[in-house]
């Protein structure tokens, strides 16, 4: 082995090291959150569903939940007899990106309650009993792309409002 050889393998080592300390250090990319447990519960007792980050499969039953080390990404509580003040236990989970409410009692007060959700890609509100006042403050979740209305009392001033402020964002009514 020449010089050059050397220098190169040595430098090889040297970046393989490195980077499988900082894997270590920071772990392999594994989405994680303190609320998602308690979330996920909740949920399943509702009859809900939920689906964690890096799965295509839903977490069916409370043996299923994992005990720690996972983030939840999609909510589906279709016709679950939740009240506003539930949505409380849903407020902060910062991976989820679609929450379906479709057919909840789901009113404005409950709205108000979804607040940290910063991924939120698609909101199933259809058949909800939701107002323009607070519908048109959806704008807080930046990445929102679908919108479900169906069956609701929004106008459609709201609707063209929310697709200009959320970059062109689908609602679908």
């Amino acid at each position: 082995m020449n010089w050059s050889q050397e220098t190169f393998t040595s430098k090889l080592v040297w970046g393989l090291a490195f980077s499988l300390t900082i894997l270590l250090v920071t772990g392999c990319g594994n989405k994680s959150d303190s609320n998602s447990k308690a979330a996920t519960e909740f949920v399943l007792k509702l009859g809900g569903k939920v689906v964690p980050v890096h799965s295509d499969l839903p977490i069916e039953t409370a043996a299923d939940i994992p005990e720690s080390g996972f983030a939840v990404r999609e909510i589906d509580l279709t016709n679950a007899k939740l009240k506003n003040i539930d949505l409380q236990k849903l407020s902060d989970l910062p991976y989820l990106e679609t929450l379906n409410l479709h057919g909840t009692n789901l009113t404005d007060k409950g709205l108000v309650l979804i607040q940290d959700l910063p991924r939120l890609k698609s909101l199933e509100l259809s058949y909800t009993r939701v107002s323009d006042a607070e519908v048109s403050k959806l704008t807080r979740f930046p990445k929102l792309k679908k919108i479900f209305l169906y069956g609701t009392v929004i106008k459609p001033q709201t609707i063209d409002d929310l697709k200009s402020n959320l970059g062109g964002a689908t609602v679908y009514k």
